[in-house]
């Protein structure tokens, strides 16, 4: 890879991490769709579905699990500065990991003393700078939790470092909208598509620190995890909501 790539100069770029099982890429179009979204807004060439797709396949093939990362960036820079040209190709590097292992039985989760930056520019799409949650996860490992949950400019919570959430009232899931910052999730826009056929309202809604800390359920989501209940929220057990089994069992089961 060449050391003048945008990406790897400016963090100029897009990825998209993606979930496969028995060789297939599962909710490829929801993973395209981002893709795109985030090429408009940043000006980059959007690459070709077929040629995606194909290479795609060819990492997955005869895999029963695995993970492909794709990233895009704008591609070498054609002179120094943050200035784009205009003229550069876009760079295209997919790789494959092993699946990982499951995460602990009890999952625990606390929030992060980091907090997102605001830009509605960027808000939603999976951009390549992600040096916020890279500190987050590193205060994370200290604390001894699975994953942290990071605030927006306001001091509202916007989502987990590699998730989205949900807080969990009956059949009522909450989940705060992703419009200054935050990843808006493959996983997230399922649970907004499918919970409403089992009779589930999901609302989005600006949660604060505080609700967090009254809620008796809450659940995280991202294609690795799918929905992931939280044994343990700052130090206090929570309960895995009656909902959550079924609405992953629709979702798992149309998985395309």
């Amino acid at each position: 890879m060449p050391v003048h790539d945008r990406g790897l100069q400016y963090g100029d770029g897009l990825f998209e991490t993606m979930s496969c099982r028995q060789g297939r890429v599962r909710w490829f179009e929801r993973h395209l769709a981002r893709l795109q979204l985030g090429c408009e807004r940043l000006g980059i060439a959007n690459p070709e579905r077929a040629t995606l797709q194909r290479e795609a396949q060819v990492l997955a093939v005869g895999r029963e699990r695995c993970l492909l990362k794709l990233i895009v960036t704008r591609g070498v820079a054609q002179s120094r500065g943050y200035r784009p040209s205009g003229s550069e190709l876009p760079t295209r590097i997919l790789t494959r990991y092993d699946w990982p292992a499951a995460p602990a039985a009890e999952f625990r989760v606390h929030c992060s003393p980091v907090p997102l930056g605001g830009n509605p520019a960027l808000a939603g799409i999976k951009h390549l700078n992600r040096l916020e949650q890279v500190l987050a996860q590193r205060a994370a490992a200290e604390a001894g939790v699975d994953e942290a949950l990071q605030c927006g400019p306001g001091g509202e919570i916007v989502s987990g470092t590699m998730s989205n959430v949900f807080v969990v009232q009956g059949d009522v899931w909450l989940t705060p909208p992703i419009v200054r910052c935050g990843v808006a999730g493959v996983m997230r826009s399922l649970v907004l598509a499918t919970a409403p056929g089992l009779g589930l309202r999901v609302l989005e809604q600006t949660l604060t620190p505080a609700q967090l800390l009254s809620a008796s359920a809450i659940v995280l989501s991202n294609v690795r995890l799918g929905l992931q209940a939280v044994h343990w929220y700052e130090r206090r057990r929570l309960s895995v909501p009656d909902s959550l089994p079924r609405l992953w069992e629709a979702i798992d089961g149309a998985a395309s």
